[in-house]
C-alpha cells in the first residue's frame, strides 16, 4: 500500500489554514502551562482543559445510498486504497478511521472482544461477502492511519449504504447518525437523486449540524452533461433543505489514482481539491475555532476567579480587623446557604435519574413484548417450513435462530437506547450545570461585593458527556434454560417430538429474552447511577473548590497579619506580581479570542 500521508494532494491554502489553527491551540496550551505555575490556580480543571485541546475528536460521517462511492471517497481523501470497494453493495459494518502513527486495524465485537487483523483482511469483516448479515458479530472496525488530515482529532466514519436489499445495512447506517458532528452526503451522476435518498436526507438533517454535499463520478460525464446533473441535483437539494446548498462534483476514482501515482494533473481533474479546501475551512473555522473560543472562555473564567482570590487576600491584609471579622461571619452565613442549595441539587439530580431509568424501563418492556410476538411468529413459520428435517437438525436450526434473533435485536435496540439515554442525561446535566455555575457565580459576586474587590464573571458553555460500555454473552454464559435432553426428545415419535421441540424453543426464547432484558436493564441502571455520581461529585467539587479558594485566601491574610510589617509588605508585593502575571495571561487569551473571532466572523470590521 502507498504510505503517503495526508489528504491526497495538499494545497498551500490548507496548510496555512490548519497551521494557524494548530498555532492557536499551541498558544492556548502555553497559557495553561503558565497558569499551572501559579499557586492558587487549581490543577485539575487546567489539565482537563489541556487534555480536551489535545484529544478533541470530530466525527465526520460519510453517508448516502448504496453504490454512490462512499468508501472510494474515503480512500481518495486518505490518498490510499485502504478500504475494500466493489461493484456490488459491499460495506456492511461501520469503519472508523482515526489518526495513528502506523496503519493498524482493530475489529471490535459486540461481546466486547477486540482483535487486531492485517489491513489485507479488512474485507473479511466489513463486507457483505466476507461477513454476510454480520455473522461474525462485529460491532465496528477501527483503523489508525498516519494522515495529517486526521492528526487533529478528525475521525472519518464509513457507513453502509442505505436502500440496498440488505436491510440490516440500512439499520446500521441509521444507528450512527447520532454520532455525527458533520456529514458528507454523497450523490452520484450515474443515478438521479431518488425519493429514498431525500427521505434519508431528512433524517440526516435531524442529527448533523453541518452537511456537505458531493456529486461523485463526475468523470463519467462531459462538461455540459455534468453541469446539467449538478443543476438538477442542486434544485432537489434546495427544495429539501429549504435553503441554497453547495454541491461539489468530484471523481473519487481519479483523486485516488492521482494520489497513488503522485500526479498533480490527475488529482486536479478529480475536482477533489476544491471540495477539500471547503472541508478544511469548515473544520478549522467552524469546528476548530469553536473549540478554541470555548477553551479560551474557560481559561478566562479560571483567571477571573484566581484574581478575585488574590485580591481578597490583599484586602484581608489591610482591612480593619473588626470589619474583617464581621465580613467573615457574613461569608460563613453564605456558606451555610450554599450547603442547602447543594442538598436541593442532590435531590433534584437523583429524581431526574430515577425518571430517566423509569422511561428506559418502559421502553425495554415495550421492546420485549414486540420482540417476543414477532419472533414467535418467525419460529412457527420456520418450524412449519422445516418439519421434514430430523428432530436433531430441526432443534439445532431453531436454537440457532433464537440466538441470532436475540443478538441482532438486542444489539440494535441497545445502541439506539444508549444514544437516547446518553442524550437525555447530557441534556439534564446541562440544565444542572447552568444552575451550579449560577451558584458559583453568586458566591464569587457575594465575596466581591462583601469585600469591595472587582470580579468579572465569564459565561461558559455547559458540557457533559456520558461514557458507554455494555456486555453481551451467549454461548459462553448460559442463558439459564436447557433444551430437553436429546435422548428423551429423539425417543418420541416424530409428530410428538417436533411439537415438543417447538414448545421448548418458545420457552427458550421467552427465558432468553427475559434474561437479556434483565441484563440490559441492570447495566443501564448501573451506568446511569455511576454517571449521576460522577456528575454529582464534579458539580459539588466546583462549589466546594470555590468556597475553599476564597476561605484559604482570607485565612492566609488573617494569618499574615500576625507577622511583621516587613513580611506583610513582602507578601503584598508577591501578590501584586502574581496578579500582573494573571493579567498578562489574560491579555494573551483575549488576543487569541480576537484572532479566532475574526476568522469565524470574517465580515466583522477588523480595523475596530
Amino acid at each position: 500500500m502507498n504510505k503517503q500521508k495526508g489528504l491526497g494532494m495538499t494545497s498551500s491554502g490548507q496548510s496555512s489554514c490548519i497551521s494557524d489553527y494548530i498555532q492557536l491551540k499551541g498558544d492556548l496550551s502555553t497559557c495553561i502551562d503558565d497558569m499551572l505555575t501559579i499557586s492558587n490556580i487549581r490543577r485539575f480543571p487546567c489539565e482537563e482543559l489541556r487534555d480536551k485541546l489535545r484529544t478533541d475528536t470530530f466525527n465526520l460521517v460519510v453517508v448516502g445510498q448504496f453504490k454512490r462511492g462512499k468508501t472510494s471517497l474515503i480512500n481518495a481523501l486518505l490518498g490510499n486504497p485502504i478500504l475494500p470497494v466493489s461493484v456490488v453493495p459491499l460495506t456492511s459494518i461501520v469503519t472508523i478511521i482515526t489518526y495513528g502513527e502506523a496503519l493498524r486495524v482493530m475489529v471490535h465485537f459486540n461481546d466486547n472482544r477486540a482483535a487486531e487483523i492485517s489491513p489485507e483482511s479488512i474485507h473479511e469483516y466489513v463486507t457483505e461477502k466476507g461477513n454476510p448479515k454480520n455473522a461474525k458479530d462485529v460491532n465496528e472496525v477501527i483503523i489508525t492511519y498516519p494522515s495529517s488530515y486526521l492528526r487533529d482529532g478528525v475521525r472519518l466514519i464509513d457507513t453502509p449504504g442505505v436502500g440496498s436489499i440488505y436491510q440490516h445495512n440500512t439499520d446500521i447506517a441509521y444507528r450512527y447518525l447520532p454520532k455525527s458532528d458533520a456529514a458528507l452526503f454523497l450523490l452520484s451522476v450515474d443515478q438521479p437523486i431518488s425519493k429514498s435518498e431525500i427521505d434519508f436526507l431528512h433524517d440526516v438533517k435531524e442529527y448533523s449540524k453541518k452537511i456537505l454535499f458531493l456529486l461523485n463520478k463526475a468523470d463519467y460525464l462531459c462538461e455540459k452533461e455534468l453541469e446539467e446533473s449538478i443543476e438538477f441535483s442542486k434544485n432537489v437539494l434546495r427544495e429539501t433543505m429549504g435553503t441554497e446548498v453547495k454541491l461539489f462534483p468530484v471523481s473519487a476514482r481519479l483523486a485516488l489514482e492521482g494520489s497513488v501515482s503522485k500526479s498533480d494533473e490527475v488529482f486536479r481533474k478529480s475536482l477533489l481539491p476544491v471540495f477539500k479546501d471547503e472541508l478544511n475551512k469548515f473544520l478549522v473555522e467552524e469546528k476548530g475555532n469553536l473549540l478554541i473560543l470555548s477553551a479560551a472562555n474557560n481559561i478566562l473564567r479560571m483567571l477571573s476567579q484566581a484574581k478575585l482570590e488574590l485580591e481578597l487576600e490583599i484586602k484581608s491584609l489591610s482591612a480593619p480587623l473588626e470589619e474583617l471579622k464581621e465580613k467573615l461571619r457574613a461569608f460563613e452565613d453564605k456558606k451555610k446557604e450554599t450547603e442547602l442549595e447543594k442538598q436541593d441539587f442532590d435531590i433534584l439530580l437523583k429524581g431526574e435519574t430515577i425518571r430517566l431509568a423509569k422511561a428506559l424501563d418502559d421502553d425495554l418492556h415495550g421492546f420485549k413484548t414486540d420482540l417476543l410476538l414477532h419472533e414467535e411468529t418467525r419460529l412457527e413459520e420456520m418450524f412449519n417450513q422445516n418439519r421434514s428435517l430430523s428432530l436433531k437438525k430441526l432443534r439445532s436450526m431453531l436454537e440457532e435462530q433464537v440466538i441470532i434473533c436475540i443478538k441482532n435485536s438486542f444489539n440494535t435496540w441497545r445502541a439506539e437506547a444508549d444514544e437516547r439515554i446518553a442524550k437525555s442525561f447530557e441534556n439534564a446535566c446541562k440544565r444542572f450545570i447552568i444552575k451550579i455555575d449560577e451558584t458559583v457565580d453568586a458566591i464569587l459576586r457575594f465575596s466581591s461585593e462583601l469585600f469591595a474587590v472587582p470580579f468579572d464573571a465569564v459565561k461558559i458553555e455547559a458540557v457533559w458527556s456520558v461514557k458507554t460500555g455494555f456486555y453481551y454473552k451467549f454461548r459462553d454464559e448460559p442463558v439459564g434454560i436447557e433444551i430437553l435432553a436429546s435422548t428423551i426428545t429423539l425417543a418420541l415419535p416424530k409428530f410428538l417430538g417436533d411439537k415438543l421441540v417447538l414448545k421448548k424453543m418458545k420457552e427458550y426464547l421467552h427465558k432468553a429474552v427475559s434474561m437479556q432484558c434483565g441484563r440490559i436493564g441492570y447495566d443501564f441502571e448501573r451506568r446511569l447511577d455511576k454517571s449521576r455520581l460522577d456528575f454529582r461529585w464534579e458539580m459539588l467539587r466546583r462549589i466546594d473548590a470555590t468556597i475553599e479558594g476564597i476561605s484559604a485566601s482570607l485565612e492566609k491574610g488573617m494569618t499574615m497579619r500576625a507577622k511583621s510589617e516587613q513580611e506583610v509588605s513582602a507578601r503584598k508585593y508577591e501578590l501584586d506580581q502574581i496578579i500582573k502575571k494573571l493579567n498578562q495571561i489574560k491579555a494573551g487569551i483575549i488576543r487569541i479570542k480576537t484572532i479566532t473571532d475574526g476568522v469565524t466572523h470574517p465580515s466583522k470590521d477588523k480595523s475596530v
